[in-house]
């Protein structure tokens, strides 16, 4: 796990010197524009990666993701409900986002079913994006670009200093969420082999889907909704035999950060005179990825 974490760190330096240092920008421009970039992307990326983990496991289920569940739908809901009044989106956004998971929660608790709570995600999903696309309709042309921005995964610019909140985000996440290790790897074995070690299923689960969807609410309110890191990245490490949750923890952490940099890069420096969300980047080349490990992988034959 130590060698993991160096080549973690390594790997990560060598992509954020390329992304901060590529065509030879003035230091003003590094300051202003790219360390904020950089820092809220691998902040992102991370958070999606390793949100990823836990739902996968906790509900036994590979495709168990934000998206799934409607956390992300319930945050874009609030957005567009932002620019159809005028208001913040970001606060709307997040707002939304943390109602979706109560709501999540409560049904977590009365449902009583991994499947049923999946399938109650799938609805919500389908019920919000319903009504984004209700309210864009009604609403003023001049909004349909930001919120089109919004629904797929823009990366906008902030301050130096909210990029460092969202590094420290994401590093609270993992550090909240490694003491879990043993309990998920439980978890993810199934709820009657949870019992035979002491953990109650139900409790466990809801307290982690709580933490982690918080910090997702959080993210998707900053960064608008990026698909496929949250799922591919977890099955990536699977593959590669990284199967403990402690260890695919930490290979989500730094590889959905630097995968969702690598995109960005992609973006932003292949085509430098365009606006295109991050997230097309993600779901071009995380579909194909995420295709090709299901069909590989026998874990979930």
């Amino acid at each position: 796990m130590y060698r993991r974490t160096v080549l973690g760190f390594l790997v990560t330096g060598i992509v954020s010197i390329c992304y901060l240092l590529i065509g030879n920008p003035s230091s003003e421009i590094i300051r202003i524009i790219r360390s904020p970039e950089f820092l809220l992307t691998f902040s992102a990326g991370s958070i999606l990666a390793v949100s990823g983990v836990i739902f996968q496991n906790v509900l036994s289920n590979p495709l168990a993701d934000p998206y799934i569940l409607g956390i992300s739908a319930g945050s874009g809901l609030g957005a567009v409900i932002g620019f159809y009044f005028g208001k913040d989106p970001h606060i709307f956004s997040l707002l939304t986002g943390i109602i979706t998971v109560f709501l999540l929660l409560l049904m977590a608790k009365f449902l009583n079913s991994k499947l049923k709570l999946l399938l109650f995600g799938v609805g919500l999903n389908t019920l919000f994006s319903s009504l984004i696309v209700f309210l864009i309709a009604f609403g003023k042309i001049e909004n349909f670009p930001s919120i089109l921005f919004f629904l797929m995964g823009f990366i906008p610019i902030i301050s130096l200093k909210k990029a460092v909140f969202f590094l420290f985000l994401s590093l609270i996440l993992l550090f909240i969420l490694l003491p879990f290790s043993k309990k998920v790897d439980a978890l993810a074995l199934g709820d009657s082999f949870a019992y035979f070690t002491g953990i109650n299923p139900e409790k466990e689960r809801i307290v982690l889907i709580f933490i982690t969807s918080v910090f997702i609410a959080f993210t998707i309110s900053q960064t608008g909704i990026i698909g496929f890191v949250g799922i591919v990245i977890p099955h990536i490490g699977r593959f590669l035999k990284i199967l403990r949750t402690k260890k695919l923890l930490l290979f989500s952490f730094f590889a959905g950060g630097n995968a969702l940099l690598i995109a960005k890069s992609i973006l932003k420096f292949g085509f430098p005179t365009t606006d295109i969300p991050v997230g097309t980047v993600t779901a071009l080349i995380g579909a194909p990825i995420f295709i090709g490990v299901l069909v590989r992988s026998k874990r979930f034959a």
